[in-house]
Formats: C-alpha cells, structure tokens, sequence
C-alpha cells in the first residue's frame, strides 16, 4: 500500500495527510505508517503542519504504458512481456525462477523484460552486489531464446554495452568508454555494468538473460558501499532524463543488435566497438578468477572477431574468454609473467 502512496507523492507536491487518507481509503495512522515506510526506501520527505507530506525531489516511477507507448510497433511485437516491481532481490533471479519453473516460455526472437525500481540483492559480475537504490536508476533484466548454442554467443556482452553507448550517445552523452568485457565508463568513472547469464546446451539451445543497471540520479549516501568511482547521467548532464523513454530507447537498440548478433556474430560490430574500446593500448592486471592474489600483466591489443581480449604478453599476443576474467589498468609498464590459467596462445 505505502507503493501506492508514493504514486501520489511522486509529483513532488505537497499532499495533505486528509486527503491522502481519504483517497487512499485508509486511516490517517496508517498515512503516518506509510509515510515511514516510503523513509525507508532512502527517500526523503518534508512534513509541514497544514501542507501536508511531499517528496524533496519529483520521483519519474517505471510505467509500463509509457515504455511500450516509445516503442516501434515493429519491436513491440518481440516483446513477450514487461514486468515492473517496485522492489524485488534480482531481476536475473526473478526471471531464473520462471525459466526454471517452466512458466517462461521463449520462441523466436520474442523477448522477456523485467524491471524494478529497487534491488535488494542485484547481481554484479564476480559475486559483486550491485547497488540499487530505490526510484533513481535503471535495473532491469532482458530474457532471449538462442537457437545457436552457448559457444556461439561469446561477444554479446560487448555489443550490449555497444548498444547502451549509443543510445547515450544518441542522448548527447559523450566521452563514453566500454571496459572489457562489459563496463560502460565515463572518463574512467562507472556509469553502467552489464552481467550475461547463460543457460543451455553448448552446441544447442540457449537461453541468455541480459542484466543492465545504469545510473540515472544515484543518491550518494546509496552509494557509500561502492568498491570503484562511479558517475550518474545527472552528473554528466545537468539534468535527469526521462527514464521510461531511456528504457524504451535502451530496449528498442537492444532487441534490434541482438537479431544482427545473432545473424552476423560480434565480427559485424568489431570495428565499432574498437572506437569505444577504453583499454586499448593500456597496461593492465588481468585476474582470472575471483580470489586470485595477482594477476597476468600485459598491454590490450583490443579484441578477436569472437570478442575476446588479445593481451601482449612476454609470450606473445594471447586470447583471453570472458567469463571471470576481470582487468584492471596499472600505472605504467610492470614486469610480465606466464600464468597458464583462462587463456590460451593465438
């Protein structure tokens, strides 16, 4: 019910306790209670004696209409469904549970999204949580059907990323960068992350389910428990855009590079990706997994036709796959060393 009530607040107006009470259908107290379970969501509100409540700052909630409304009719029509939570652990997990229930049901190139205005436990690469304050930011998750199987779909991170650049792009965002394999920066800072989980037969069927979280107007005081610097859109902007039509936008590029993936490979977008490629050319540390004290050290040659990460090394240029690989850029040149795991000689 307190999800109803921030509906009415959302406009940043103020609303009297009597009037909300009254078209809520409820009792003042239980106005009082809501009130401060909307508090803690990490909003803020302003309570003044003979106004009534408001937010400090307007809230623009998910709406499914509003998405669909900014949508081709053409894209429309891939779209299975699109469910919106206001608060949910995951939506990968959410979608997971369906797929593994067997109450989602893919054909084709139709698309399942799930979108939430709050995670209590997003999802981030390497066992890392994702923070997800409420009301500010996008979370939200893509299910697709591949006929080819899961060796066949190594690439697709990067031309997710690809696509959220250039709907940023399109949006006068400039001076983005794409961390291999799936980091959106601005000017070193995190602005996006992407996390692919797959599922399926190797030479067959797959299923992919396609994680995005951008910062649209992060909270600070939400973000104290980031690891890394990270930017918003109203950062670099100076303004909060709007984030069903960033969604529609978002999902509209996305469907669509997904169908030339599918039918070209990451090769058809090697090139362009090259021009975001924020590695390229840098010393870094690669980890191969998650609790590994050090890493390989080379410099980026860029990526494969499949999308994998050439790292000059002592050895020569060697490929490495996605996966858990994680790099990290290190000042200036470092002694290089063999380390066999993860990667393979070109």
């Amino acid at each position: 019910m307190h999800f109803e009530l921030l509906k009415l607040l959302a406009d940043g107006k103020f609303h009297s306790g009597e009037i909300l009470a009254n078209t809520l259908q409820v009792s003042r107290t239980s106005i009082w209670k809501m009130i401060f379970r909307i508090q803690e969501l990490g909003l803020e509100l302003h309570s003044v004696k003979g106004k009534g409540y408001k937010l400090t700052e307007p809230l623009d909630l998910l709406d499914q209409e509003s998405i669909i409304k900014n949508i081709s009719s053409e894209l429309r029509n891939q779209i299975q469904d699109i469910k919106i939570f206001q608060s949910i652990d995951s939506t990968s997990s959410y979608i997971m549970k369906l797929a593994q229930s067997g109450e989602l049901a893919l054909s084709g190139n139709k698309v399942f999204v799930c979108l939430a205005e709050q995670q209590t436990a997003g999802k981030g690469r390497r066992g890392r949580s994702w923070a997800s304050p409420f009301g500010h930011n996008l979370y939200f998750t893509v299910a697709r059907q591949f006929n080819t199987g899961i060796s066949e779909l190594e690439g697709l991170s990067l031309v997710i990323a690809l696509a959220v650049t250039r709907v940023l792009e399109r949006n006068k965002i400039e001076g983005l960068g794409i961390k291999w394999p799936n980091d959106i920066l601005w000017q070193g800072k995190k602005l996006a992350g992407i996390l692919l989980e797959i599922s399926g037969d190797p030479t067959g069927l797959s299923q992919v389910l396609i994680g995005l979280g951008l910062n649209v107007s992060a909270n600070p005081q939400a973000m104290t428990n980031v690891d890394q610097a990270w930017v918003d859109l109203k950062t670099i902007s100076g303004k909060v855009p709007d984030r069903n039509k960033l969604v529609a936008e978002l999902l509209a590029e996305i469907i669509e590079m997904i169908d030339e993936f599918e039918n070209k490979g990451f090769a058809a977008f090697k090139n362009e990706w090259g021009d975001f490629d924020a590695l390229q050319g840098q010393e870094v540390e690669l980890k191969t997994h998650t609790n590994q004290p050090t890493g390989i050290l080379g410099k980026v040659m860029g990526v494969n036709n499949q999308g994998a990460l050439l790292l000059q090394t002592k050895e020569g240029v060697e490929t490495f796959h996605g996966g858990e690989l994680s790099p990290r850029i290190v000042p200036g040149k470092q002694g290089l060393r063999k380390q066999e795991q993860g990667r393979q000689s070109k």
